[in-house]
């Protein structure tokens, strides 16, 4: 589906972490939109600043309802504490509030192409989560035999987030399982610990694996590095990482 402007208005909102948000919007005009899971679109922040600018965002949801879709959404703020232009506008949208689109975009990222035999590792930090749960949940519905591992990377228990999403996907399929990995855990904290170049490094990483990796730039890089140090081929990584906004 060629890119196209259309209008969808906020019906839901939903408070994930520490400065981290579910918005959920409803197509106006059109009614429906075509997208996959790894697509992104850009929104026109409509904030009254001067230039206008348009900031990208992916989809958090795989695409199966056409009517809807989701971001999950990092509040960025400024040194002075001012609230990122794209992020700020998104998270003040109030329930019913319209806003205008362009998209989508981003054809082929974040497409499974191995083969029904090969592992699928699904690595991200933050909100780069967001995509990966969406392939997660696309190849779940399409009854996929892929043995799918997904890892998340967070700094503290408290921005731990989706564990009721990827519980739901591992009872829908067998062949999902994820783990959590928390790199400034408090003290006593029992569960997986380290960034995830270290926990990849003490993980059995299949030869013919599969990587999709998402997450800050930095965060991204290290896990990348880390891959191509354990083994994988780079044409079998397909890693995106984003900025500020």
């Amino acid at each position: 589906m060629k890119p196209i402007k259309f209008i969808a208005e906020v019906i839901g909102h939903r408070d994930l972490a520490p400065d981290i948000f579910e918005k959920t919007f409803r197509l106006v005009e059109p009614q429906e939109l075509e997208y996959s899971a790894g697509n992104y679109t850009s929104v026109r922040v409509a904030d009254g600043k001067q230039p206008p600018v348009f900031r990208a965002y992916t989809f958090a949801s795989c695409g199966n309802d056409p009517t809807t879709f989701k971001f999950c959404v990092k509040l960025f703020r400024t040194d002075s504490g001012e609230e990122g232009r794209g992020s700020g506008y998104l998270k003040n949208l109030k329930i019913g509030a319209r806003a205008e689109f362009f998209g989508p975009a981003g054809e082929g990222s974040f497409v499974p192409r191995g083969k029904n035999s090969e592992p699928l590792f699904l690595l991200g930090t933050g909100t780069g989560i967001a995509p990966l749960k969406a392939v997660a949940e696309k190849l779940t519905c399409e009854k996929s035999p892929r043995q799918i591992h997904l890892f998340f990377g967070v700094s503290y228990p408290e921005d731990i987030f989706y564990i009721a999403e990827f519980e739901k996907i591992k009872k829908s399929n067998p062949n999902f399982n994820f783990c959590v990995a928390v790199s400034r855990p408090p003290e006593g904290f029992a569960g997986i610990t380290g960034r995830l170049p270290a926990v990849l490094e003490g993980s059995k990483i299949p030869k013919n694996v599969e990587a999709l990796v998402c997450g800050s730039e930095a965060s991204v890089a290290g896990i990348k590095n880390k891959l191509l140090e354990l083994g994988v081929p780079p044409n079998r990584i397909d890693a995106e990482g984003f900025g500020e906004v």
